[in-house]
């Protein structure tokens, strides 16, 4: 069943409150990812980045959900 929100700040909030989804090392590893990323770009996130990052890092949604959370949110 698929779950439609009114907005992105829910459809986050929602999910935040859903277990973590991954160990946490899994989550170290992710999160390392992106601080390495933005490293090799030069670029700081800002705390809303940081925010929607965790909800991938700590595996409150999988990367489907996670894109689709993603073009809802900056596509429109």
């Amino acid at each position: 069943m698929k779950v439609e929100y009114d907005n992105a700040h829910q459809w986050r909030e929602v999910a935040m409150a859903r277990a973590c989804g991954v160990s946490e090392e899994e989550s170290e590893r992710r999160r390392e990812r992106v601080v390495s990323h933005h490293r090799s770009e030069g670029t700081e996130p800002d705390a809303d980045q940081l925010a929607d990052y965790e909800l991938y890092i700590r595996g409150k949604m999988d990367i489907d959900e996670y894109q689709q959370y993603l073009l809802f949110k900056y596509g429109a």
